[in-house]
């Protein structure tokens, strides 16, 4: 009997789902009893935003109340009940937020810096311009002003790295404590028509309580806010979304000890609104002096660890490119040479969401006096992505990525779907394929066009608050090759398939929480002949073990076992266990890993983390098994509100047999953060990495840095920063330093 076609069956099971899925599942177009009228300044002053609801405009618009509880105690009445009032301009939206506290000398307020605002008692809500109950914003403050926002997209996705242009004022009195917010249209993308209806929830935590308490949605879901059940914001007329152009020019001056180098250069960031919901960026010379080197981290795999994107002109509008595999992964850019310009548009139009990226990298040295730089990569990334919404909370999609470069290019495509059934199904797919050549002098492309250069990826998923389960199967072909604009957990001809399970269970007990996570699957490798040739030129040495055979297939289990504490010291403590078969070429073996981690609960003034896991693992390095144990700690102490000090560490050690141990690994750092004012602060940030191996010969390697950021946000996305980094590494043995920068960068935002 012919073997199955596995990547024939995943295409035609998504086609067949993208066109038969009945469109039964409408959303209820009435509008319910969570309903909130929106009061029109017409002729009247707008409130003050100090914080205080003793504007006349409070006392006329009409206030919603009656929170229930997410936690502790679901659908019961808040213990402390919030009420919420809302007004307008033609330009604005104000909302006026009262928090009711028994005891306010005990409310939990910290001052943080922007989005970090979970160590503090908060309140958000969420809001839908589009009314198509799967997109939205929210915005959240705390008892200090903090301000907190991001962009929600399919439902219950979020985009935390989307930041507005509003303003809000908080204030505790003897009632609790009180926020005002302003927010100007021009931050949403909706169509200035006529009568609006948007969608409109809040959500309120009382850290003292652990109390999660909402106005509307309580859904199957849990305590996610689905943009799709939130209740309805009534009686908009004669909005506008306001300024459509901003310019944003920045000046760096900087001195580098390296190459003795100094540095005097300028950049401009540019942003117009083509449409009320489509935006356009524009940057040339981008710096990003202002972000934070990358968290050193332990990583005994063979794959390089996923960073996060932090640069301000890739993070904005970064999910408008996702899909379920990762075809395009912006930290890809920049990564070998200066970004000499790019540009980026995003949005909205009716039921289609739109990403358009360019990005050029080269090297850019006009203004730079002193030694000649080494040669940086030129090379221009491009990224197209299309998606339209289909039935009730559904969409289907195409993303096209590209880097090209004289040398050769790489080129990936993909056709990706997402389909809400009910309340909590999710099935969800994509079909990708990738393309490579580089080119030769004197000759074409040479492509490695193969039938084996494609991926496939099916899922089906079910949640509701106390149970999850998911299925999911997957097809990576050992030429599908995506690193150059993506990201994938993979080695050069080698691909695999997959099918997974996973569950959980989470049952209330009293004001805790039990959870219960398994999950198990099945997997088989993919080899090429030039895998197995290539692993035999760069280990002569080694053999394959006698048990390897390429039709193998590997298994896996797991267990997790934990509980969320409420109302005490302690958050989260939980065990794991996991077991699997491996497949590798020198060794088939079993392999168990387990664990124990505890949290307590961050809203103390010194708080903290624990992790304990050891178990087996193939050491890439030698080539074989070997064991592997691992502790991270993790503490937050805070001695008084504005100031706060962070500590990570991690320890692991590979042994190459019970005792014998041949790899020691630390990373540790020290953050400390001081803010003079919410828009205002100082950080001192040091980490250390220490790697000692004797695999092949006793090697040893120590890296060090010390970075210090003063910060002021002198108006809304304007900024000035001053930063100095020092990093030294080890070099034979003898500590060397690698580079001293000390940079001045300013920058204004001009809306015109």
């Amino acid at each position: 009997m012919p073997r199955p076609n596995f990547s024939y069956l995943l295409t035609q099971t998504l086609v067949v789902l993208i066109l038969f899925i009945p469109a039964t599942w409408a959303h209820d177009d009435g509008l319910g009893d969570h309903v909130l009228q929106a009061y029109r300044l017409d002729q009247e002053p707008p409130p003050e935003i100090d914080g205080k609801l003793d504007d006349p405009v409070w006392r006329r618009a009409t206030p919603i109340s009656g929170f229930i509880q997410l936690r502790p105690d679901r659908t019961k009445p808040a213990t402390e009940d919030t009420e919420v009032r809302l007004a307008y301009d033609t330009h604005h939206l104000y909302i006026g937020l009262r928090c009711y506290d028994s005891s306010p000398d005990q409310i939990v307020n910290r001052l943080t810096r922007r989005g970090e605002m979970w160590s503090s008692d908060n309140i958000a809500f969420f809001i839908d311009p589009h009314h198509d109950h799967r997109t939205g914003y929210k915005f959240a403050t705390t008892p200090s002003g903090v301000q907190n926002d991001d962009y929600r997209y399919e439902d219950i996705r979020r985009d935390s790295n989307w930041r507005g242009i509003w303003w809000v004022e908080a204030t505790v009195d003897e009632l609790g404590w009180t926020a005002e917010f302003k927010i100007p249209f021009a931050n949403f993308r909706f169509a200035e028509t006529g009568q609006q209806v948007w969608g409109f929830d809040a959500e309120r935590v009382n850290r003292r309580k652990s109390e999660v308490t909402v106005w509307k949605q309580l859904t199957q879901a849990g305590p996610v806010t689905r943009m799709s059940d939130l209740g309805h914001l009534v009686g908009f007329r004669q909005i506008q979304g306001g300024k459509q152009f901003e310019l944003s020019p920045y000046f760096l001056t900087g001195a580098s000890d390296q190459n003795r180098l100094s540095q005097t250069s300028g950049g401009l960031d540019l942003q117009y609104n083509l449409a009320a919901s489509l935006k356009t960026n524009l940057t040339l010379n981008p710096d990003f002096a202002q972000v934070e080197a990358d968290q050193l981290e332990i990583n005994l795999s063979r794959f390089p660890t996923r960073f996060p994107e932090r640069r301000p002109f890739f993070v904005e509008g970064n999910s408008f490119f996702e899909t379920p595999l990762d075809l395009f992964f912006s930290r890809r850019i920049g990564s070998r040479g200066d970004i000499l310009w790019g540009t980026k548009m995003t949005g909205k139009i009716g039921p289609y969401s739109l990403g358009l990226l360019s990005s050029q990298t080269g090297n850019f040295a006009l203004l730079e006096t002193g030694q000649t730089q080494k040669e940086k990569e030129s090379a221009l990334y491009s990224a197209i992505r299309a998606k339209r919404d289909i039935l009730k909370r559904s969409n289907v999609g195409f993303l096209i990525a590209t880097k090209e470069q004289e040398i050769g290019y790489s080129r990936i495509g993909g056709i990706d779907m997402s389909l809400a059934l009910g309340k909590t199904y999710l099935i969800s797919g994509q079909v990708a394929q990738s393309f490579n050549a580089q080119r030769l002098v004197g000759e074409s492309d040479q492509p490695n066009h193969s039938p084996q250069n494609n991926a496939y990826a099916l899922s089906f998923a079910q949640r509701n608050y106390l149970w999850s389960a998911s299925v999911s199967a997957e097809r990576i072909e050992p030429m599908f090759e995506i690193n150059q604009t993506g990201y994938l957990r993979k080695e050069e001809n080698r691909g695999w398939q997959s099918l997974n399970l996973r569950g959980s269970y989470d049952p209330p007990i009293g004001k805790s929480r039990l959870s219960f996570d398994t999950s198990a699957g099945l997997s088989q490798g993919l080899y090429t002949g030039a895998y197995l040739a290539n692993w035999g030129t760069k280990h002569p040495e080694l053999t394959l073990s006698p048990d390897f055979r390429q039709d193998l297939i590997t298994w896996n289990a797991g267990l997790e076992i934990g509980i969320d504490f409420s109302e005490l010291v302690w958050d989260d403590v939980g065990l794991f266990y996991r077991r699997r078969r491996a497949v590798e070429l020198t060794d088939v073996f079993i392999t168990s890993d387990y664990g124990f981690f505890l949290e307590t609960n961050s809203a103390l003034p010194i708080s903290g983390e624990l992790d304990l896991s050891q178990g087996d693992f193939y050491n890439f390095a030698r080539q074989s098994v070997g064991q592997q144990r691992q502790m991270t700690l993790a503490g937050t102490l805070r001695p008084q509100s504005n100031f706060t000090v962070e500590i990570d560490g991690s320890y692991a050690q590979s042994l190459a047999a019970p005792g014998k141990i041949d790899g020691r690994f630390l990373a540790s750092s020290l953050r400390l953060t001081y803010l003079f004012r919410r828009n205002l602060f100082l950080r001192v940030f040091g980490q250390v990495g220490r790697e000692r191996t004797n695999y092949d010969r006793i090697q040893s390697q120590k890296d060090y840095l010390v970075s210090l950021l003063f910060g002021w946000e002198y108006k809304p996305k304007s900024h000035l920063f001053l930063a100095y980094n020092e990093d030294w590494q080890t070099e034979k043995g003898v500590m060397k330093l690698g580079n001293r920068v000390a940079v001045l960068k300013v920058s204004y935002l001009w809306n015109l």
